[in-house]
């Protein structure tokens, strides 16, 4: 039979070499193939194999620290990212995401036996005037320093978070009354006077309590306590406050007055009602209190107390006391010019803190007696002993520029706060209404009559004119005058009634 090739020789290190490159491909480096003595050129692939081994070896080994490194600077970023993710720029404090992450895992620990997690949440009460007058430089600074205030309250285990805003949270595992005592002690920290580019402040804070139950969830929780705090922060008295059901229903009916509110702004829904104040001399009408009342759409008529602290919180009340006042001059107008009243006639008009608080409060009052053509005498302002007590460099300013103007500011409920004669003294006001509760009873009390003689007393050492309100029978009209009371505002002499009734009531005297 012819050839049909020529054959290949027994070679026996052709297989070593297909094997040995096998497993190179498999990433088996330490394969080592071993050459003969007869240097031919099989053996040189051999070494060529060896040599290529080695190298990958080398090439892989380096590629792997590389990787590793990127890996390490991968997930260095993205602990970073993660910490960025969860935490607040400003303050440095847990960020909302955290604090619901928390939230999270301290139910699902509950659940399985731990101390159900308690939630406080926290809002400043003058944050928002701080930011507007002294700019947001300073307004960073006071949330800086109030984030190291909250976290020196709680312990180190317990999450503090800035949730946006002024609005601050703290979680804890406690007993309840344990959290209300950390609770008080928050807001005890927040009204402490704090100075910030020698800039005397007192940013204050309303504190809601929400303790957790197995059917919560995150969202639930911070709920409730964001509806304990609003409870808080509508209270003038107690600024702690512990989640109640009932409380939602109220949160629910405020959102709804919160929207009629906003639609009935500027509108004739809202009018001024006047309470005549008297001269006890001759019971003439030398002034009169214009009192907000509202003709809510489908309610009726609503009461101030009902709506007030809702417009106060939302920032609304400003608006409405600038409407008022406009209301009240044009009315004061028309009576000047009929000759109703004569010129030392003045209108009392009730104010808050948030207006006083806010540096531009002055040139607005200022404005509107100017669009109106009235001097500044026809008008005295009033606001509550407690809030006035509260107040801080803001609130002084405020008072000083209006008292520069010529407008007089009164101390209303004066007698159910804590005023002391020094403060009385520095305060730039022009006097005080002695509240109706130190004149109920007064007819048949020989120790509230002396009581409130020391309270006249207080006001008559202070240089403040006086106004006794809340008098209701002859009885307590002729203490008074007896007493040497000689300006009176109540029921007695007339309820109040809207700007036609009044202008009735000047014409016709009482």
């Amino acid at each position: 039979m012819p050839n049909s090739g020529p054959s290949m020789p027994d070679e026996p290190r052709i297989p070593q070499i297909v094997d040995a490159i096998l497993r190179i491909a498999d990433m088996d480096f330490d394969t080592v193939l071993h050459p003969s003595n007869k240097r031919d050129e099989i053996d040189a692939i051999i070494m060529g194999i060896n040599a290529m081994a080695s190298e990958l070896e080398t090439t892989y080994s380096t590629l792997d620290c590389r990787v590793a490194e990127r890996t390490r600077q991968l997930e260095a970023a993205h602990d970073q990212m993660a910490l960025l993710a969860y935490t607040d720029p400003l303050t440095q404090l847990a960020n909302r995401s955290a604090l619901m992450s928390e939230i999270e895992k301290s139910l699902a620990a509950s659940r399985a036996g731990d101390p159900a997690p308690i939630l406080l949440l926290l809002d400043l009460d003058a944050f928002k005037s701080i930011n507007d007058t002294y700019g947001h430089a300073v307004g960073d600074k006071v949330l800086c320093q109030l984030a190291d205030r909250l976290r020196s309250c709680v312990r180190t285990e317990d999450i503090v978070a800035r949730l946006g805003g002024d609005e601050f949270a703290v979680l804890v595992r406690l007993p309840e009354y344990s959290a209300t005592t950390v609770g008080r002690r928050i807001v005890e920290a927040m009204n402490t006077d704090m100075v910030v580019e020698n800039i005397h402040l007192t940013p204050g804070a309303s504190l809601g309590i929400a303790k957790a139950t197995e059917s919560h969830s995150p969202d639930s929780l911070v709920l409730e306590a964001d509806t304990a705090m609003y409870v808080a922060k509508r209270s003038s008295v107690e600024k702690v406050v512990e989640f109640e059901p009932f409380m939602l229903f109220e949160r629910r009916e405020k959102a709804n007055m919160l929207e009629d509110l906003r639609q009935a702004l500027g509108t004739e829904q809202f009018f001024p009602a006047y309470q005549a104040v008297i001269c006890l001399e001759d019971e003439s009408i030398i002034g009169a209190e214009a009192l907000v009342r509202w003709q809510r759409t489908g309610h009726g008529l609503v009461r101030p107390d009902q709506f007030l602290p809702t417009a106060e919180e939302s920032g609304m009340i400003g608006e409405l006391t600038e409407y008022l006042l406009d209301r009240v001059l044009e009315d004061v107008k028309m009576w000047r010019k009929a000759e109703l009243v004569t010129n030392a006639f003045k209108v009392h008009l009730n104010v808050t803190s948030r207006e006083l608080h806010d540096l531009r409060f002055a040139d607005a009052v200022l404005a509107a007696l100017r669009h109106h053509d009235l001097p500044a005498s026809v008008l005295c302002l009033e606001i509550t002993e407690n809030r006035l007590m509260s107040g801080d460099n803001l609130h002084r300013y405020t008072l000083l520029a209006l008292q520069k103007m010529g407008v007089e500011v009164f101390i209303d409920d004066f007698g159910t706060g804590y005023s002391s004669i020094s403060y009385l003294r520095q305060l730039p006001v022009a006097g005080a209404k002695i509240d109706k509760s130190l004149v109920d009873g007064i007819a048949g009390d020989s120790t509230q009559e002396s009581f409130l003689r020391a309270i006249s007393d207080l006001i008559a050492a202070c240089n403040l004119k006086c106004i006794v309100e809340g008098v209701e029978t002859a009885g307590q009209s002729a203490k008074l005058k007896a007493m040497g009371f000689t300006t009176v505002q109540g029921f007695y002499y007339a309820h109040p009634v809207d700007s036609a009734g009044f202008s009735e009531l000047l014409i016709q005297g009482l």
